[in-house]
């Protein structure tokens, strides 16, 4: 409220600086804490990302006006090498073969959005004053967001179920649903509140400011701590200890907040110790190799895929099927840990995961940061490595960008902070007047249709947990996300699935011939476990025994391990010693003599 009244008052603040504040605080202090009852997973599965993307859109939008307006665009200096990446998904998304093309174009409209999001950023010409306070409002979010996990991990949030997700483990999963997601977010937190610190512009906020710097470090602290994360660990660890080596004498400026930042994080850690010691049991199996953690297989089989085209990669959208793929033979070999492992979608490494999609195009965008840094100076270079590691870190053992956007923003933003310096302005006087006006008038459609589309997408996903709650009973709910792209994939395995069990009790077969045409082209692209145990049963329940056995033996070459396919295949095999004695006794009988009659 404070930061907001010297917003208000604030002289140097002019229309576009104001509209920015407005969408930058929608954007992260109200769409990521939208929540509806869900299935959780990944994408627009997860709400909030539907209402971050509609916030991003009108930014994106306002910026296009902008440009039109003054008749210029402003870019970082290294533009082009951030470009490369968007320019080689698009490029090597016409590579891969059977891609979903759902998937490829939400894919590439995250990532072509997330470039053209930290462009407009440049557009609203924001002083360092104004960025400053755009990272007291990220701030601000920290707080909120670490409130939601010290509720959590004191009530569950059972009585705030319609508001929060529930944790039923009492773990701070936050508004993510994923307690490491939660927890580097919480460590970025820390590390920004430790930033602001270092800046001598603090003096000259209110007392309540400085107070709340040091409860979001306390809180955020003890996130942190009690999450037992270890992504969340050492990325706060490795921000702290980049921040204290560049910003070392700013901190002695400020040796009373300093001071009260570091009480405030050892409290934090000492009241989530509980969850400290889980940490310690993760990191012993970490450090035990190979045979320790599943993570190392996955890199090592990724990377190992990667060279089979490191220039142009496989395509967008073609990592699972080529990963699972190669696992088979990969997981033959004996005491290989990855056998147990589920279908992976993602290496758990987002540079991993791009230089198999794309190559090695990802490398110019993260070599541009990098160069960007070291001419930021000493302070500022590793005062941005400090904001940028919790996050990077954790791209590097997990997929935050795909379960929330709201890091996927958030690092954008920070890397606008690093790429402010050095900008350039760039005229668009060359262009017609119908060309200029085009650009606005194109964005702001764009806007109302990702709008529009963004909201059916939730009614649609409402659509999915209403007849899944109710047992699948009322295929009526699903009518919405039938006629949703981004579900309709998932909606019609459901349909065709009811229908198959359906027509088991009516010994009507055509629900099993129909299932199965479809999933034979779904697993093509998307080779998920379930699509295959219910084609085998599909195949079993026409009679086809040796097509039903050959997909079963596909899949356990993938997961040879998995109870519920170990379990179907145990009964199918009683199943036909069954089927055969049946026969042997029924050709037996037939085989007798007649009685005589007498």
């Amino acid at each position: 409220m404070i930061l907001g009244q010297q917003l208000e008052h604030d002289p140097s603040l002019k229309k576009p600086q104001r509209l920015f504040f407005v969408l930058f605080g929608c954007l992260f202090l109200i769409a990521p804490f939208y929540y509806q009852p869900n299935l959780g997973g990944e994408g627009l599965f997860i709400p909030h990302n539907s209402a971050l993307w509609i916030v991003a859109s009108w930014i994106i939008a306002s910026a296009s006006f902008l440009i039109y307006k003054n008749q210029q665009i402003i870019l970082p200096k290294y533009w082009l090498g951030l470009a490369l990446l968007p320019i080689g998904a698009l490029a090597t998304g016409f590579i891969a073969e059977n891609n979903n093309p759902t998937e490829w174009i939400v894919r590439l409209s995250v990532i072509l959005g997330g470039y053209l999001f930290l462009i407009s950023l440049f557009q609203f010409q924001l002083t360092s004053k104004h960025i400053e306070r755009s990272l007291y409002i990220l701030m601000a979010m920290g707080l909120i967001a670490a409130t939601y996990g010290v509720i959590q991990t004191q009530t569950g949030a059972a009585n705030l179920g319609s508001f929060m997700p529930v944790s039923t483990k009492h773990s701070p999963i936050g508004i993510f649903q994923q307690v490491n997601l939660q927890a580097s977010l919480m460590a970025t937190c820390l590390v920004l509140t430790y930033y602001l610190a270092s800046r001598p512009t603090l003096r000259s906020f209110s007392l309540l400011v400085q107070v709340s710097l040091i409860i979001a470090a306390l809180a955020a602290s003890y996130n942190i701590a009690i999450s037992g994360s270890r992504v969340g660990l050492f990325g706060a660890a490795l921000g702290l200890i980049c921040l204290f080596i560049g910003r070392w004498k700013l901190f002695k400026q400020t040796k009373i907040i300093f001071t009260a930042l570091i009480i405030a994080t050892l409290l934090g850690g000492m009241l989530g110790k509980t969850g400290l010691e889980k940490t310690v049991n993760k990191v012993d199996r970490a450090v035990g190799g190979v045979s320790a953690d599943v993570r190392w297989h996955i890199y090592g089989l990724s990377l190992d895929i990667f060279t089979q085209a490191p220039l142009i990669g496989h395509g967008l959208g073609s990592f699972q099927k080529v990963f699972q793929e190669e696992r088979i033979a990969y997981q033959q070999e004996e005491g290989n840990s990855l056998r147990a492992a589920p279908r992976f979608s993602h290496p758990h490494n987002e540079l991993i995961f791009w230089l198999v999609e794309g190559g090695i195009g990802i490398l110019a965008a993260a070599a541009c940061t990098l160069i960007q840094l070291v001419k930021s100076g000493w302070q500022r270079g590793w005062g941005y490595t400090a904001l940028l590691l919790p996050l990077a870190f954790h791209t590097q053992v997990e997929l935050p960008f795909y379960i929330s956007n709201t890091p996927w923003f958030l690092l954008l933003f920070l890397l606008f902070l690093t790429h402010q310096h050095g900008k350039k302005s760039i005229a668009i006087n060359g262009l017609s007047t119908s060309a200029q006006r085009t650009i606005p008038i194109s964005f702001i459609a764009i806007s109302i249709f990702t709008t529009t589309s963004l909201v059916q997408t939730q009614i649609a996903n409402a659509g999915i947990v209403s007849y899944l709650k109710r047992n699948q009973s009322q295929p009526q709910y699903l009518r919405s996300s039938l006629e949703s792209a981004y579900f309709r994939e998932y909606t019609t395995y459901l349909i065709l699935r009811r229908n198959m069990l359906i027509g088991i009790s009516d010994n009507n077969k055509q629900p099993a011939l129909d299932y199965i045409n479809w999933a034979e082209q779904s697993i093509k692209v998307t080779p998920a476990l379930v699509t295959y145990r219910d084609l085998v049963a599909a195949y079993d329940i026409i009679g086809k025994t040796k097509e039903r056995d050959q997909v079963l033996n596909k899949v356990l070459g993938i997961f040879p391990t998995h109870p519920d396919l170990l379990k179907l295949q145990k009964l199918l095999t009683e199943k036909d010693k069954n089927v055969f004695k049946a026969k042997n006794d029924a050709l037996s009988s037939q085989a007798q003599p007649q009685a005589t009659q007498p």
